[in-house]
């Protein structure tokens, strides 16, 4: 009995999250979930997450990784370097695109957020988007590094994360 006591405690912040989640859609959209022609993300896997620092992972000159959402199908690559190119509109946070548009992400402090857009309208564009954090543990460089510069790689190992929040898309990103 303690032992589902405990599994329902530990899954409770989920399902609050999920339910918060829900009871936020707007009216448009609910309806759009409710009719079947709009699939909402739960959550994502971000995987192979690898960097190059010239710090211990305190800053990235550089980053690739995976994405997948099984739900809703997506899998992409993403990379950061020096000639990727943000997308900077309405007076939001510069997000960077990965090979499939419909994902983009922001990474700031070791957090990774990711960024999906989903329900396409009549145009076939997504009306909204839905985004979710994934905390990314750096391990860099190796032991026998004396200078603790890390003057090469990092990795970090699968993580996955819920998708907390939807909103529309800016008028002027959707895909």
């Amino acid at each position: 009995m303690n032992q589902l006591l405990d599994i329902l405690l530990l899954a409770a912040p989920a399902a609050n999250a999920m339910a918060a989640y829900m009871a936020e859609l707007p009216q448009q959209l609910r309806a759009m979930v409710d009719t079947d022609t709009c699939l909402l993300p739960e959550d994502f896997t971000v995987s192979d997450f690898t960097a190059q620092s010239q710090d211990n992972g305190n800053t990235l000159q550089a980053f690739e990784f995976g994405f997948l959402d099984d739900k809703t199908g997506v899998s992409t690559s993403c990379y950061f370097n020096s000639t990727s190119e943000p997308i900077v509109e309405g007076g939001r946070t510069p997000r960077y695109p990965c090979e499939n548009t419909r994902a983009l992400f922001i990474w700031q402090n070791s957090q990774l957020t990711m960024i999906e857009k989903v329900c396409p309208g009549e145009d076939g564009l997504a009306d909204y988007e839905a985004a979710g954090t994934a905390v990314i543990e750096l391990s860099c460089g190796d032991d026998n590094d004396a200078d603790d510069t890390c003057a090469g790689g990092c990795s970090a190992g699968n993580v996955t994360a819920r998708f907390v929040s939807i909103s529309p898309v800016p008028e002027t990103s959707a895909a």
